[in-house]
C-alpha cells in the first residue's frame, strides 16, 4: 500500500469534522446514494467542522496568526471539473474555532459519484522559515473526502424545455438530442443541448412534478437515450479515437471528454482502459446494436431505482 508523504509538516488529530447530513446540520445523516435524485434535483449537505486552531498551527509550525482558510469543493465523476461551494478565512489568535458548513451543488453539473472535498489550506505566501513548514499559498494542511452516488449521469448536460410545434420539430416528440457536429474537440457545453418537449402531456407533467414515479421513468429513459446516443455516435466515428481529453480538469470539457467520462463512469470493465472500453463497445455495437444498446442499459441500471 502507498503512502503520501508530504513535503511540509501537518496536524495529527486536531480537526473534529462530523459527518455530512442532509440540509442543515441538524438533519439526517447524508446517505452514501441518493437514489432518487434527478437532474433538477440540488444536492443540499452540512456539517460542524471544529478544529484545535492553536495545535493545528502549532503541529504546522506556523505562527498564530498565519492566514488558514477552510474550503469544500465538489466535483461529479462524469466530468471532474472542480467547484467551490464554500471558503471562509479561519481567526489567528485564538485557541479553537467551531464552522458550521453549509454547501449546495448545482444540479445542473452533476452526475455519476459526486465528490465532496473539505480542506484547509495556507491562504498566502509565508516567509521561509523552519525546514519543513508550507510557505506557499494553497498548500493542503489537511483534506478529507465523502463519495455519493447520485442516480443518472444527465445532469451534466445543458436541458431546455421549448416548444416543439414553434420550433419546428417533430410535435409528438418526447426530446430531441441536438449535438452541433462531431467536432470531437469541440466544448461540450457549447455543442450538446437536450431539448424537452413542453408541448408534450408527460413531459409537462415529469417537469411541474420531479418525484414521482412516472417523472422518475421518464428521467431515465430520457439518461438512457442520451448515454446510448452519445456513446454510440463517438464510437462509430474514427476521429472521436483521435481525440484526447484536456490534461487541465479545469477547462471547457471537450465532446470526446464527456464521451470518455461516460464511459469511465459506467462501462469500464475492471482493470480495462477507457480507451480499450471505448473499442470494445466500438466492435460490439458493429456486431449487434441491440446488445450494445442493452450493455448501455445495464450499466446504467435502467429503470431498477426508479422511484416508487
Amino acid at each position: 500500500m502507498s503512502v503520501q508523504v508530504w513535503p511540509y509538516r501537518r496536524p495529527i488529530d486536531r480537526v473534529r469534522a462530523e459527518a455530512w447530513r442532509s440540509g442543515d446540520a441538524s438533519g439526517t445523516p447524508m446517505p452514501a446514494a441518493l437514489t432518487s435524485w434527478d437532474y433538477a434535483t440540488e444536492v443540499e449537505m452540512a456539517r460542524v467542522v471544529d478544529i484545535d486552531l492553536l495545535g493545528f498551527r502549532k503541529d504546522c509550525g506556523l505562527t498564530t496568526d498565519a492566514p488558514l482558510r477552510l474550503c469544500v469543493r465538489y466535483w461529479p465523476s462524469t466530468s471532474l471539473i472542480r467547484r467551490t461551494a464554500f471558503s471562509e478565512m479561519l481567526p489567528g489568535h485564538v485557541d479553537h474555532a467551531a464552522l458550521e458548513v453549509q454547501i449546495v451543488a448545482d444540479s445542473s453539473v452533476l452526475g455519476g459519484q459526486l465528490t465532496v472535498e473539505t480542506l484547509i489550506e495556507l491562504a498566502a505566501n509565508r516567509p521561509s522559515g523552519e525546514p519543513f513548514v508550507a510557505t506557499r499559498a494553497g498548500s493542503i494542511l489537511w483534506m478529507d473526502q465523502t463519495r455519493i452516488h447520485l442516480e443518472g449521469g444527465a445532469g451534466l448536460l445543458p436541458i431546455a424545455p421549448v416548444s416543439f410545434r414553434e420550433a419546428g420539430l417533430p410535435e409528438g416528440a418526447a426530446w430531441y438530442v441536438s449535438l452541433d457536429g462531431t467536432d470531437w474537440h469541440q466544448a461540450a457545453m457549447g455543442s450538446l443541448l437536450v431539448l424537452l418537449n413542453e408541448d408534450h402531456p408527460t413531459i409537462k407533467q415529469a417537469l411541474e412534478s420531479t418525484k414521482d414515479a412516472a417523472s422518475g421513468m421518464l428521467w431515465s429513459m430520457l439518461e438512457a437515450d442520451i448515454v446510448t446516443d452519445l456513446i454510440g455516435r463517438a464510437v462509430d466515428d474514427e476521429a472521436f479515437f483521435e481525440e484526447s481529453p484536456p490534461e487541465d480538469p479545469d477547462a471547457d470539457l471537450t465532446m470526446a471528454g464527456l464521451v470518455r467520462a461516460l464511459i469511465r463512469t459506467y462501462l469500464v470493465r475492471p482493470a480495462e482502459t477507457v480507451d480499450q472500453a471505448a473499442k470494445r463497445l466500438r466492435d460490439e455495437r458493429r456486431r449487434d446494436p441491440s446488445r450494445f444498446r442493452a450493455q448501455v442499459h445495464a450499466a446504467l441500471r435502467f429503470l431498477q431505482e426508479v422511484p416508487r
